[in-house]
Order: C-alpha cells, then structure tokens, then sequence
C-alpha cells in the first residue's frame, strides 16, 4: 500500500509563513498606502491635523493622482467597507481627502484601476474575509460566453488574461520575498503524520479486500510463504469463515492486534508528496529520501517547472460552453492543458496506478479550482481512504465540515464518498491547539 499527502496552502500558512492570497493583496495595499502618505507624514497628520500632499504613484495595477483643488472628478466605484483591511484604510484615507467638508486638506486625489481584474479582487478582499484568485477568475471567464459578439468577446477575454498574468507574476514575486525571509521549523503533530501507518479502520468498507491483500503480498515478500493458514483447533472463531476470502480477511484483522505486525506490514510502501504549493515547506521539513514529490502546480523561479496558475474544473457544466467556442484564449489558463507542459501529471497517473493507495490532506481547501485533479485521484478505484487533517481555530472550531462540502464536489460517486472519507472522531487537527 502507498500514500499520497495532499499539501495545500494552509499546510504552509501552519508553519507562519503568510502565503495566502488574502496575504499577497493586505500586502500591496501597504505598500501602497506607504508609497503615498508615508510613516513621517502619517505621524505629522496624526499629531498636529494638517494634511500633506500624498506622493503620487503608478504601477501596473493602479494609477494614483493628486490635484491641487477638490473640482476633479472623484474616483467612481471607491466606497470605504466595514472590514479591518490596508485596502478600506487606503478608501478611507482617499475619502477624507476628497471630503468638501474636509478643512486640513485643500487638495483632491483619485484612484484608477489601470487592471480592472485586480480591482475586482481587491473589493472582493473589503467584502469577505476569504478570497479565492483562481476561482474569481473563472467566474470572470464564465461572464463573457453571454457576449454574442464573438470578436468583442475574444478582445474581452485576452484583456482579461493580460490583467491575470500580470497579477500571477506579482504573486510570484511577492512568494519568493517571502519565501526568502522565512524560518521556519518543523512540528511534531506534522511529522507524526508523515510516520504514521495506514490503519484498518481508516479504509473504505469496500476497500477492505483490498486492504487485506495488499497484507498479505507484503507478507509473502517479507516472509516467503505462500500460504496464509489459521489454526482451526487453537481458534474456533475461524469456524465464522465461509470462504477463502473471508479465512484470509480473518487472519489479517487478527494479526492487527500486534503492534510488531502492524509496523511491519501497515507502513506505506512508497508516499508521495502531492505538492499544490509554490514552495518547498514539505519537502525542506518532512521529506525522507525515498519520499517521491510531485509539485504540481511548479516551482517559484523554475523555467524547468514554471508555475500553473488558473483553474481546473473540468467537470463544470459552463466548461463544456467554454471549449464549443473553438476560442483557445478561453482555455489559456486551464490547469488541464498547462499539466502537459510538464511530465508531472503523468508521473502522478503512474503512481495511482501501481498498487492501493490513502489519500491524506494537509492544508488543502479541496476546492473546485483543483476538482478535475481530485476527481481523478479520490474516484480512482486504488484509492481506499480519504483522511483529511483539518484546521482548528483559537476558539476550538474548526474547518472539517467545510472540508467534506468542498470534497464532495470532487465526487461524482457520493456513495464512494460516503464510503472513503475518514469521520471526524478519527481524523485531527492539522495543528491542535
């Protein structure tokens, strides 16, 4: 039996490393805000009430103007939200600006979206405490099949492209500073995963045969025997097997009972890091030599490997539209067509292929972003478990139940569901608190 260790982003995010989206755009709107009214001038403001004349600033994202009097036409869409984000301080500060009523500050500014993708995500971050950049672009995506006209169409969706490569090449830049500052350590509650065995109790009811036979060649190997026997006079419970299966079952679950067998015979074979991330957290702290990683996503400055960066749902109903269209602008960021440029998703093919394997999840939100992947991985007839290591909050919450909503997208069969994923009382935290 092998293993494969699904990492997601949260995997990072435990070891305090802030590599969410919602992380990469808190990130720029500081800057932002520090670029314009920087920490000297904010103190003098703070202090006294008089305003300075914010910096002007341009970027690929956004242009920012500075007028000497308040008859300028305002930004338009710019409204200050409730949330606690550097994206509201940064409204806030333009609104007090441009307030008629506004005595310290005679001036006027305005904000322009220069990439309108960007300020779409950049209000969803106001709205929402959780923000998805591959999931808001599809939707965007999926907007324009209602545009009949075809040549205004494609103009709208390579505009739209433009706007989202501009902002993975930000997000590129913003994780690699960040991966170059960071130090970080290994936890215990993590590597004991990793140790861990495959557990009986954790396979699917219609996986167990399998289970069991995948025991008992791993004895065959270990022991050279051939034959599995029980003693029927030393054990008259074998008197409850009626076949040949059922006899061999019988023998596997009741050697179980012992540690030095279970060690011996229940340690994945091979594991395999699935790796979603850009970074290298699990392979720096966890990895052991034989451990196979697959970073399937690519790498953080890999021409070899570069990073995929989109959307994979294939199973989606408006991507069957999206292909009937013969636009190949529309498919331009689709996970599926950026895996060929790799042999990544091969080697992933061939692994699932070889024997039985248990899926474990690590940080991974499950979403529908990487559903095509997952389908193939969790409805694949060698999968025989699904456990999942969920987050648990400060307040003791947790996350699992929004986890099992997430995997259940990514199964077409829902008895195989119902069947695969581990309950609760025998999965953990990803962390405990």
């Amino acid at each position: 039996m092998n293993r494969i260790i699904v990492i997601g982003n949260g995997f990072d995010k435990a070891h305090g490393l802030a590599t969410g989206y919602r992380d990469f755009m808190d990130k720029y709107w500081t800057d932002f805000l520090g670029r314009i009214f920087g920490g000297y001038w904010r103190w003098i403001t703070e202090t006294s009430g008089v305003i300075n004349d914010p910096h002007p600033y341009e970027d690929e994202f956004v242009l920012f103007e500075v007028f000497r009097d308040k008859q300028h036409e305002k930004s338009g869409p710019l409204r200050p939200q409730p949330g606690p984000t550097p994206y509201d301080d940064v409204l806030k500060f333009i609104a007090t600006l441009n307030d008629p009523s506004n005595e310290n500050y005679e001036g006027s500014v305005r904000l322009t979206f220069k990439n309108r993708f960007f300020g779409h995500i950049s209000g969803l971050c106001s709205l929402t405490n959780w923000l998805d950049i591959e999931n808001e672009y599809y939707t965007k995506l999926k907007v324009l099949l209602a545009e009949d006209d075809a040549v205004l169409r494609n103009g709208k969706v390579r505009e739209l492209n433009k706007d989202f490569d501009a902002v993975k090449k930000r997000l590129e830049s913003y994780l690699t500073q960040i991966i170059g500052e960071a130090q970080i350590e290994p936890i215990p509650a993590i590597r004991e995963v990793f140790d861990s065995l495959i557990e009986f109790n954790d396979v699917a009811y219609g996986k167990q045969k399998i289970f069991v036979e995948s025991i008992l060649q791993h004895i065959v190997r270990i022991d050279k025997k051939d034959v599995v026997t029980v003693d029927k006079e030393d054990d008259p419970d074998y008197l409850f097997c009626s076949s040949r299966d059922e006899e061999r079952k019988y023998y596997v679950l009741k050697q179980l009972h012992d540690e030095h067998f279970r060690e011996t015979h229940c340690k994945p074979s091979d594991t395999l890091i699935l790796n979603f991330n850009y970074t290298q957290t699990a392979k720096k702290l966890y990895a052991r030599m034989k451990d196979g990683i697959i970073n399937i996503h690519g790498e953080l400055g890999s021409t070899r490997n570069p990073i995929i960066f989109g959307y994979g749902d294939e199973l989606d109903d408006d991507y069957k539209r999206i292909e009937r269209l013969q636009d190949n602008d529309f498919l331009e960021n689709i996970k599926s067509v950026r895996y060929h440029e790799t042999g990544n998703y091969r080697r992933l093919l061939g692994f699932i292929e070889s024997e039985p394997y248990q899926v474990v999840t690590m940080g991974h939100s499950c979403g529908n972003s990487d559903r095509t992947l997952l389908n193939t991985l969790l409805e694949h007839p060698n999968c025989i478990s699904v456990k999942v290591y969920y987050h648990q909050r400060e307040d003791g919450t947790d996350d699992y139940s929004q986890l099992v909503r997430n995997l259940s997208r990514n199964f077409n069969d829902k008895a195989a569901l119902r069947d695969k994923v581990v309950h609760k009382e025998r999965c953990a935290p990803l962390v405990p608190k």
